[in-house]
């Protein structure tokens, strides 16, 4: 057999092994990264305490589990209302469940935890089953001081009062439109005083010397001023009571407190 023959026949060996392993190997990477793996996150959190306060330092658990036949590592995702708060690195055997757990040191208020699977060293985490649990709800309870609680009553005592100023302004103004009108005698005296000069001086362009100016001299009938109105001066003693609303109030409570602790 001549050599050179012997030296293609090597050489073209060399070159089909190295292109089979090179084309098994992107093979196997291809279906590493696009087969699914029988594994989850599943879809409940729960927490170590039950009833939680502000401050309090509590664990956040979930489950993640793997029904495949090979180890998985991989690290996971915490967050509270889409905020991250911590991170944990796993491993989980060929079918097993395993649980995953953060500390969280709790704020008052109502939020919203959830779990991701951000890496999973074997594969891609869009092949696994499942990869972010459900939002669960947190509520925590707000720490009670007597900074808080006088807090809470100014803002309740400042929308109490607000509203009700509202109600007696407008109980104040309808009261108002009751009134009985009345004519004021010094306006009318001076509106009759201003006529009777106006009449005056026509007059006397048209009068000889030493007429008098109109009726500037006259008195104003009696019975154009009306007297006093005791009906009026009710309703505004009224109107100022419904403005004063908080001493009518305050009185009452006042009177309330001495009556229950008066001694017979």
């Amino acid at each position: 057999m001549p050599k050179g023959y012997i030296l293609r026949l090597f050489f073209g060996g060399m070159l089909f092994f190295v292109f089979f392993g090179f084309y098994s190997n992107t093979f196997a990477q291809t279906a590493s990264t696009t087969e699914t793996i029988n594994a989850e996150i599943l879809s409940d959190v729960w927490y170590s305490e039950t009833i939680i306060s502000e401050k309090d330092i509590i664990n956040i658990y979930v489950g993640f589990q793997n029904h495949s036949d090979k180890n998985l590592s991989g690290t996971a995702g915490f967050y509270v209302d889409d905020v991250e708060i911590a991170k944990s690195e796993f491993t989980a055997g060929p079918k097993s469940l395993i649980k995953l757990e953060a500390p969280y040191t709790a704020v008052g208020g109502n939020h919203k935890v959830q779990v991701k699977i951000l890496s999973i060293k074997e594969s891609s985490i869009s092949n696994l089953l499942s990869s972010e649990s459900e939002k669960k709800s947190l509520d925590v309870k707000y720490e009670i001081t007597k900074e808080v609680v006088l807090a809470k009553a100014e803002n309740i005592a400042n929308v109490v009062v607000n509203t009700a100023n509202t109600y007696a302004d407008k109980l104040a103004n309808y009261v108002e439109s009751l009134k009985t009108p009345t004519e004021n005698s010094s306006s009318d005296s001076n509106l009759a005083f201003v006529s009777s000069v106006d009449k005056g001086l026509v007059s006397s362009q048209n009068s000889t010397k030493g007429a008098v100016l109109g009726t500037s001299t006259k008195n104003i009938p009696e019975n154009n001023k009306k007297p006093f109105s005791f009906y009026n001066s009710f309703l505004d003693v009224l109107i100022f009571l419904i403005h004063k609303w908080v001493w009518i109030v305050t009185a009452v409570f006042l009177l309330i407190i001495y009556s229950m602790f008066r001694k017979d």
